[in-house]
């Protein structure tokens, strides 16, 4: 899955690829709270950013997959379970 942008000479060009660490700091980015955890409303405003069609439900899907101790957060030692989840499903290109 691509990331584009609208070129109004081109229509629509692909974005350069997001790195893992890229992804990282976006996700890190939605911590709003300065608590060192992404709430599922936090991790859901960094799908969107991401250009997720549904960051709620990519936001439920990564704390099942990421979320190691059932606190319904993510650690930073998790954080590293969310973006190979993100990368598995398109948002890491390169």
């Amino acid at each position: 899955m691509g990331r584009l942008c609208f070129n109004a000479v081109t229509n629509y060009k692909p974005l350069p690829p997001i790195t893992e660490k890229q992804l990282r700091d976006t996700f890190q980015k939605y911590d709003r709270d300065g608590d060192g955890r992404l709430s599922k409303a936090e991790l859901e405003n960094a799908f969107k950013s991401l250009g997720s069609h549904m960051p709620n439900w990519r936001a439920r899907r990564a704390l099942h997959h990421a979320d190691a101790n059932g606190d319904k957060n993510i650690s930073l030692e998790e954080l590293d379970e969310v973006v190979k989840y993100a990368a598995k499903h398109g948002y890491v290109l390169g």
